[in-house]
């Protein structure tokens, strides 16, 4: 009798489980990277939770005010392993012209909502600094003479220095 009582609880609780939609399969979403220039190009990556349909739409749609239409469209590239458990949608968004802003703002969001009607949203930046560094042409600012003169001084100090001490210790070994 008492096998039997067990059984039956694992029996009800093995059910339970399998009737429960995954719950760790939330609605998220990212954008990458977090800091964009205008004109740039940002990705967009969503998550989309159980959905209770067979099938997951191909497109989903993003919108946000800095981008250059407004609006991009989110292709799905995973399903969530079984029917109606949601899927990944990933896109990328050409990010407005300097000229295309209308206010100052800096941080911006993306949004949108899920096939089931779940909404999401992720943050992010744009910089609209004039001058930055100039990068990939070795570095933002250009040595000066004193600089140049002070590193050749040491380059031959050095190079002394070895002349020095590789005659001496040739001396030593000669007598």
């Amino acid at each position: 009798m008492r096998t039997s009582r067990i059984l039956a609880a694992g029996a009800l609780a093995a059910a339970a489980l399998a009737l429960t939609p995954p719950a760790a399969y939330a609605d998220s979403a990212s954008v990458s990277p977090l800091t964009v220039v205008p004109g740039g190009t940002i990705t967009i990556n969503v998550e989309c939770s159980f959905t209770q349909t067979s099938q997951s739409p191909p497109t989903i749609t993003a919108t946000s005010q800095a981008f250059a239409s407004g609006t991009t469209t989110l292709r799905l590239v995973g399903e969530g392993g079984m029917p109606g458990a949601g899927g990944r949608y990933r896109g990328t968004a050409l990010i407005a012209s300097t000229s295309q802003f209308t206010t100052s703002a800096t941080t911006w969001s993306v949004t949108g909502s899920c096939p089931g009607g779940s909404p999401w949203s992720a943050g992010f930046t744009v910089t609209r600094q004039p001058n930055g560094t100039r990068g990939g042409l070795g570095g933002s600012f250009t040595p000066s003479t004193g600089t140049t003169l002070a590193g050749a001084g040491l380059a031959a100090a050095a190079l002394g220095g070895t002349y020095w001490h590789l005659r001496r210790r040739n001396a030593r070994a000669r007598s």
